[in-house]
């Protein structure tokens, strides 16, 4: 087990003058740094690793910062200049990543309008401008809905970060009913005026651990709750410990089990451990139920908190794939139990911004019917089609082939889709 991420919420005051911004940015960074510093050493005590420090803000729109008065053209580029300002300090101070969702688009469904189609064409421009930038567009929760216009904007800007380097879909998703202080990129967000932390777990090695050494269901199921509960223990009273030292508030952990893209880190592995014959064979669901039901119900659980099959980061699940073993309503399926979406999914190069819509537009269904966060992180691989092979040049991945889709025509100019339909919620 690792931490996969130490993530940091600080609201960052954008558009106040540059000057000003890295006077407040340092002087925060410059406290969290010690932070990070002193809480890394801790789990580095137990011989546990801290791969990454992040940091996540408010969103970039936030309807409290009058964006509106302001000309829409100069608020670009001041954002672009001021996300290179924050890249340079949060490197200064020891943070690897950081993210600022785009708006909470769900919560703004009346006054969502041109002003904010214009300002999301801008951010596949943000993030491929930048080494460090992640951003997410929430458009749908429970209470809220969906905001239709902006879940077409999500399907644009994904097909935009497609080219020329589809790897640049890593730093953006689309997601539904996720809270603020959830630690995994690009989904985090943060809206509190006190800064607080939250950890992302990197597990799934944990969970082939305990599947392994289990003779049934019920043992294994029994066997991971109590190891997750001792995790629980042994992290949570170091992070309020420091927490406490430092005078920032701890939010909790994620208990979805990340993986690496090795076979004894996967939970692919972990399916097979249960005997199944492969990754999205029939009967597996239940395996997905098992991981779920074995997350301990407590107070500092919190984000996605379930199962992840992140496909390109898994090296059993990318294995699957590759063999044509499950596909994209496998995934779907598995949502629906618990998995924390579609993530990092290979799709052709050529799919199409209306079918990618319905894509997102299903995630979205699930998540609200069923109160629970999901996100989707989807990567078109341009000049690839189905079954072509994926090979990214990055230790998180490991190499795949392009996921089969059922196809859309472009014929039908009275769907959802080419609607001028803003909203809805069936709830």
């Amino acid at each position: 087990m690792k931490i996969r991420a130490i993530t940091i919420g600080q609201k960052i005051p954008y558009l106040i003058e540059d000057k000003e911004l890295e006077s407040v940015m340092e002087q925060s960074l410059s406290k969290f740094n010690a932070f990070n510093r002193d809480l890394t050493q801790q789990f580095n005590a137990i011989a546990i690793e801290v791969q990454t420090k992040r940091l996540c803000s408010q969103p970039i729109l936030s309807y409290d910062q009058q964006l509106h008065a302001r000309n829409l053209n100069d608020t670009l580029t001041k954002i672009h200049d001021q996300l290179a300002i924050l890249e340079r300090i949060v490197s200064k101070y020891g943070f690897d990543y950081f993210a600022s969702c785009a708006v909470l688009a769900d919560e703004q469904i009346q006054k969502y309008g041109i002003y904010e189609k214009l300002l999301l064409n801008e951010i596949p421009a943000f993030i491929k401008r930048k080494e460090k930038f992640f951003s997410s567009l929430h458009v749908a929760s429970t209470e809220n809905g969906i905001n239709l216009s902006a879940l077409r904007s999500g399907a644009k800007i994904i097909k935009k970060l497609s080219e020329p380097d589809p790897f640049k879909n890593l730093n953006f998703c689309v997601s539904s009913n996720v809270p603020p202080d959830t630690p995994f990129f690009p989904a985090a967000y943060h809206v509190s005026e006190r800064p607080s932390f939250s950890l992302a777990l990197e597990m799934a090695d944990e969970v082939v651990k305990v599947f392994e050494n289990s003779k049934n269901f019920e043992e294994a199921q029994n066997n991971l709750r109590t190891r997750f509960n001792e995790i629980y223990d042994n992290l949570t009273r170091i992070c309020e410990d420091v927490a406490n030292k430092h005078d920032i508030e701890f939010n909790g952990i994620d208990f979805s089990p990340a993986p690496y893209p090795t076979v004894e880190k996967s939970i692919g592995t972990a399916f097979e451990k249960l005997n199944f014959e492969y990754f999205g064979a029939h009967g597996s669901l239940i395996g997905v139920a098992i991981i779920k039901n074995a997350i301990p119900k407590r107070k500092k659980v919190i984000g996605f908190s379930g199962f992840m099959p992140s496909v390109l980061e898994d090296y059993t699940i990318s294995k699957s794939l590759s063999e044509n073993k499950f596909n994209l309503d496998t995934l779907l399926l598995y949502a629906t139990i618990c998995g924390t979406g579609l993530d990092c999914v290979p799709l052709p190069g050529d799919i199409t911004e209306r079918e990618l819509f319905y894509i997102l537009l299903d995630i979205c269904t699930i998540s609200l019917r069923l109160k629970k966060p999901l996100t989707a992180r989807l990567m078109p691989i341009p000049g690839r089609n189905a079954g072509d092979v994926v090979d990214f040049d990055f230790e998180y991945f490991a190499s795949s082939k392009v996921m089969d889709i059922r196809r859309l025509s472009d014929l039908n100019e009275n769907d959802l889709f080419s609607s001028k339909q803003k909203s809805f919620n069936f709830l």
